[in-house]
């Protein structure tokens, strides 16, 4: 199967969405983003600083992708957030581009108080809801319908509510053995999914949609043991990263574990989450492909290619649903499938890994990032040590169940799965030790090690990893010890990666990449490397390391530039430009003075002399030979005077001159030889970045000419979906029609019927038993008058008329009749109560 190239049309809206549309604005109520006061206010507490090195890693700064800038403010345990516009959206004076931010700002306050330590602050990829977690909790908002709420003065408070996701029995800061939240991640598909890895070693997914106290899907992970008692300590899992646009990247999730290995689980899919048709489409081909039985197949490519195709018509039922109505292909350009929820009830999703690594290994790794270029999938490590491990998957994913463990599943009346969990084990035939499947490149002889089934597909080999770069930040102890490295990747081009850290910021550029189309046909030889540049320094080298950053955020403006967002320790923000095509020639400095090396360098060579000189000689005027008058000769007593002045004349102004500009050259003459190295330097380095910006106009050229047929496609793709009817809420059929208008009809009508009936009953038998009563009374005061043949009837109670007799039995028997009329209604009410339980639940899972 072919690698894909670039973005699916459905599956990245998200990323194009993430704009602030510049909005004309007073720019007297805007000021520079790094002068607002809300920066300020951001801090961390102290008794979280004065604990061990914090599990969850720190950013208390994240943007909706609608120009809102939101921070959290530990102390006051508040969130404000300020309205960012771009300078020419507000038509403000600025000698650059730059970002103004509203004077005046908002805060939103949880009720019930948030009672942990934040340590992270995400939103969805909607940005409509916000993930705000700590080490002992985890809880998530709803801003969109709080961000019109009236404010009446700067600092005004709204109060909002948040939902506790786990509730107390999972994550609490009460209970000592409670679990510790490792990472938090959205799921890059769906709008309603959170990713939660805990210190148990449980990858959860929460439908925070249905359910926020229970998880849609458990993980047990469980890795190798140790080949030996006492070989290495027991890994344990600390990092995590969902997959992106490519084959079966969409359904993988990347888990770090801390000795460096990296395991796969795959398939994995949120319920409910929409994906492009054609991506599942090409999916479910190359599995039928290597359905189809042959003489030179193995059995076991055949069952893992029918498993997975089982596993896909189950999920997206969409593919056969309309090609049984319509009988052709569906439209998969502008066509998108729901995943149902579903999971083989005799296997579970097996634990692959650890991959194979050719290259060095992280150790003791903590941070893992994923991102997509093209036709690559990279993977990112980094670990405590000053060094991020870059790897490309040099194989495609497939998904792996073990039959051998069956999942837990939790499954309403009427048979839909509500929650599933799963004991993630690594493969017992084939499980290697870490040592053995951490291949260093020189162990290796070119591809005379590479078994001919690893190479092809659906054999349940896991993929192996390639290491492309080592990138060495040269970073101080006391920088590493001081906060982890925390990786992120530009949401516009995605082969570079920023790394934030105690000491500031840098960019990743990847330079080459196995599966692009200019070196399909080229071997890796270590050269071009990935570039590192310099973005931020909060720590100069005559400086003591800092805190750890607060936060770093990305936010882009309408012309698709990126603005990283940076909050210092002392309240200082910077905001730096990363275009597209290039970087900042030089870093950001906030804390500290530049050094003198690099001062000096950028004064130029004249500086290294001293003012006097280069004014040239003094202004000494020499008299000259008078045209009038006796002529002088050498030999004469005035012509040796005038000589003799004018030499001491020539000797002041121009030999003393010339002395002191040798003496002054001599002295610094090394320093006139650096500076004119580093020149040179300078202007080499301006040369290629001249000759890589002409490389680069024909590949900007061409990507603007995809950018507009994009555009196009897009265009085409929203006119055929407005014909499309609506995919959430399907419109209901003739028989759930007629079946909803009974329910109505037996909840409105009959219903109300029964009660009157039992109330008429009711009154009339209290009238029956009341007469009867007061007959036996009567008939029992007087006993001697009794009816004989021949007499008049007499009435037995004053004034009143006579009523029939009813005997005891036929009470009874009316008695027991109004009973059973009593308990049917009460039974026919609870159905109808049932009914409509079932009713609601049943909508509830078709929105899914």
């Amino acid at each position: 199967m072919s690698r894909e190239r670039g973005r699916e049309d459905g599956d990245g809206g998200d990323r194009r969405s993430k704009t602030f549309r510049g909005r004309p604005e007073s720019a007297s109520r805007y000021e520079k983003l790094q002068s607002n006061e809300i920066f300020k206010r951001v801090c961390v507490q102290e008794e979280a600083e004065k604990t061990a090195r914090p599990r969850l890693g720190l950013n208390l700064v994240a943007s909706d992708g609608r120009g809102h800038l939101f921070v959290w403010d530990s102390r006051e345990k508040l969130l404000h957030y300020v309205d960012v516009q771009h300078s020419d959206s507000l038509n403000a004076d600025a000698d650059t581009p730059s970002l103004f931010a509203s004077k005046r700002f908002k805060s939103f306050k949880s009720s019930p108080e948030i009672d942990f330590n934040v340590r992270c602050i995400k939103f969805n990829r909607a940005g409509r809801s916000l993930a705000i977690a700590g080490d002992t909790g985890l809880v998530v908002v709803d801003l969109v319908p709080h961000l019109s709420a009236p404010s009446d003065s700067t600092g005004g408070v709204t109060v909002c509510r948040p939902s506790k996701v786990g509730g107390g029995k999972l994550f609490s800061k009460k209970s000592w053995n409670a679990l510790r939240i490792l990472q938090v991640e959205w799921h890059p598909y769906s709008d309603t999914h959170l990713g939660v890895l805990s210190t148990d070693g449980v990858l959860r997914l929460f439908d925070l949609s249905l359910d926020v106290e229970e998880a849609e899907q458990e993980y047990h992970l469980q890795a190798e043991l140790p080949s030996r008692p006492g070989s290495h300590p027991l890994a344990r899992a600390v990092s995590f990263a969902f997959g992106g646009e490519h084959l079966w990247d969409r359904f993988t999730v990347f888990i770090l574990f801390n000795n460096g290995s990296i395991y796969v689980l795959c398939p994995i899919v949120p319920f409910g989450s929409m994906f492009n048709g054609a991506a599942i489409d090409e999916l479910v081909k190359d599995a039928m492909h290597f359905t189809l039985p042959s003489s030179t197949r193995d059995s076991t490519v055949v069952r893992n290619a029918s498993l997975a195709l089982a596993w896909l018509e189950s999920v997206f039922t969409g593919l056969a649903a309309w090609s049984e109505s319509t009988g052709k292909e569906p439209p998969f350009s502008s066509f998108m499938l729901k995943a149902h929820a579903h999971v083989p009830l005799d296997a579970s999703v097996l634990l692959q890994g650890p991959l194979s690594i050719t290259g060095s290994v992280a150790k003791q790794a903590e941070n893992i990032a994923y991102t997509v270029v093209g036709s690559d999938s990279i993977l990112a490590v980094s670990g405590k040590l000053s060094c991020v491990h870059l790897y490309g998957v040099d194989d495609e994913m497939q998904p792996m169940w073990n039959v051998a463990n069956p999942p837990r599943l939790t499954v309403d009346d009427d048979g839909h799965i509500l929650s599933v969990g799963m004991l993630a084990q690594v493969a017992q035939q084939d499980q290697p030790s870490t040592s053995t499947a951490l291949i260093s490149v020189s162990n290796q002889d070119g591809d005379n090690g590479t078994d001919e089934d690893t190479s092809t597909p659906w054999t349940g080999q896991p993929a192996p990893l390639v290491g492309l770069a080592d990138v060495e930040l040269t970073l101080q102890e006391s920088v590493l010890s001081s906060a982890p490295i925390s990786l992120f990747v530009d949401p516009v081009v995605p082969e570079r990666l920023y790394c934030h850290h105690a000491a500031g910021m840098d960019a990743i550029i990847l330079q080459w990449l196995p599966f692009s189309d200019d070196s399909l046909n080229k071997r890796f030889t270590g050269d071009p490397l990935p570039s590192l540049v310099p973005l931020l320094d909060t720590c100069p080298s005559t400086c003591v390391a800092p805190s750890p950053l607060l936060g770093v955020t990305a936010m882009l403006d309408p012309l698709g530039e990126t603005w990283l967002v940076a909050i210092t320790s002392r309240g200082d923000c910077a905001v730096v430009e990363v275009k597209p095509q290039r970087l900042q020639a030089s870093p950001l400095y906030l804390e500290g003075a530049k050094p003198n090396d690099d001062e000096g360098a950028d004064a130029g060579v004249f500086q290294t002399m001293s003012r006097e000189l280069l004014l040239g000689p003094k202004d000494i005027p020499i008299p000259q030979i008078a045209s009038s008058g006796t002529p002088l000769t050498v030999d004469s007593i005035e012509g040796r005077a005038f000589l003799h002045d004018q030499c001491k004349l020539l000797h002041e102004k121009y030999i003393q001159y010339a002395h002191r500009v040798h003496v002054e050259l001599t002295s610094f003459g090394t320093r006139l030889h650096q500076n004119v190295e580093d020149q040179h330097k300078r202007l080499q380095l301006v040369q290629d970045q001249v000759k890589q910006a002409q490389r680069g106009t024909g590949a900007l050229g061409g990507r603007i000419e995809k950018a507009l047929e994009k555009t196009w496609q897009l265009e085409q793709r929203i006119k055929a979906c407005s014909n499309l009817p609506g995919l959430r809420h399907k419109p209901l059929t003739e028989a759930e029609l007629e079946f909803k208008s009974e329910l109505d009809a037996m909840r409105f009508q009959n219903h109300e019927i029964f009660r009157s009936v039992l109330d008429v009953l009711s009154d009339r038998c209290e009238r029956v038993l009341v007469e009867s009563q007061e007959y036996a009374k009567g008939f029992s005061a007087s006993p001697s008058r009794m009816f004989s043949p021949g007499t008049r009837k007499v009435t037995p109670y004053r004034g009143k008329p006579s009523s029939p007799v009813v005997s005891s039995s036929q009470m009874c028997h009316l008695k027991a009749a109004v009973e059973q009329l009593v308990g049917r209604v009460a039974t026919t009410i609870s159905n109808l109560d049932l009914v409509d339980d079932s009713m609601r639940q049943r909508e509830r899972l078709l929105d899914r």
